[in-house]
């Protein structure tokens, strides 16, 4: 055997180990926070962190790298460059993280220090829609009402989360632990009606509600003017393109032309309204405009 042989090999194996501590990487945990972890029922199966993937990325936010959680939420991304990097953690759409992204610096030491990066999830998000009356075709079919006021209320009746709804009537409440709740909508201009449970019985992942509230109706406010004064006691009427009934028949006799389905005065400060009228296409008449 050749004296050296073992020597050669001896350095190998030392050339093997400095070159493999070049190879630095970020790791840590991904978990639930104690909240949550409180909130799971027992009868709930232990969750798996396998879905979940924490991404390494550049300071502007490109990925770089990524790796999946194993099952029991812990992660090791591999880095072969130096330098400043995010660490950031994705999941399902709808749940709520803390932190969402860590800064790290991967330098001679490791990646922060050879400190475990860890992210914990909070909640989920409960969503669900307020549905308005839709009188004509001219509505479109995914709108609603705005600027509701829903309410997110605990089995206790405390106020838990408060959202308006959008454009569309959507609404969302984020990062909410499992639990029974209950809804709540207002608006001071509008009558809103309860067509079902405004129960919410939320479990390990989102919700998405029922349609349960439903507005009859939005208002249409106006006045009449003449050179910067209000005119009072203006007969108006109004009129639709595709709407053909509304709860609204007093006072139309008088009206200046057929079709009229509603009826307001203006009062001393020229102000009139039309009270819950459906979505539609509208428009007026008074004595003298038809």
């Amino acid at each position: 055997m050749d004296p050296l042989l073992p020597v050669l090999l001896l350095l190998s194996l030392a050339a093997f180990s400095a070159a493999s501590d070049e190879i630095d990487g970020c790791g840590g945990f991904v978990e639930a926070s104690s909240g949550l972890a409180k909130s799971t029922r027992a009868s709930e199966s232990k969750f798996d962190y396998s879905d979940i993937t924490v991404e390494l990325c550049t300071v502007d936010g490109l990925m770089k790298e990524s790796t999946q959680c194993a099952p029991n939420g812990y992660y090791f991304i591999p880095v072969y460059d130096k330098g400043s990097f995010i660490v950031r953690v994705k999941g399902p759409k709808g749940w709520s993280w803390k932190p969402e992204t860590v800064p790290v610096v991967i330098d001679q030491n490791g990646c922060n220090g050879n400190a475990d990066i860890n992210f914990q999830f909070t909640g989920f998000t409960v969503s669900g829609k307020i549905v308005g009356a839709v009188g004509g075709k001219s509505c479109s079919k995914d709108g609603g009402p705005s600027g509701v006021k829903v309410e997110l209320l605990s089995d206790l009746d405390e106020l838990v989360a408060s959202a308006l709804t959008s454009s569309t009537g959507g609404y969302a409440f984020v990062n909410i632990i499992p639990g029974l709740y209950r809804l709540r909508a207002s608006h001071p201009d509008y009558e809103i009606e309860m067509t079902g449970s405004s129960e919410v019985d939320l479990r390990f992942g989102n919700a998405v509600v029922d349609d349960v509230f439903f507005v009859s109706g939005y208002n249409i406010h106006g006045s009449v003017v003449a050179q910067g004064n209000p005119i009072l006691g203006v007969h108006l009427y109004l009129y639709s393109n595709d709407v053909k009934e509304v709860p609204c028949s007093q006072g139309l006799t008088d009206a200046p032309r057929e079709g009229a389905l509603c009826h307001a005065v203006s009062g001393v400060d020229g102000k009139f309204s039309f009270r819950s009228m459906p979505c539609g296409y509208w428009f007026f008449c008074w004595w003298t405009c038809c």
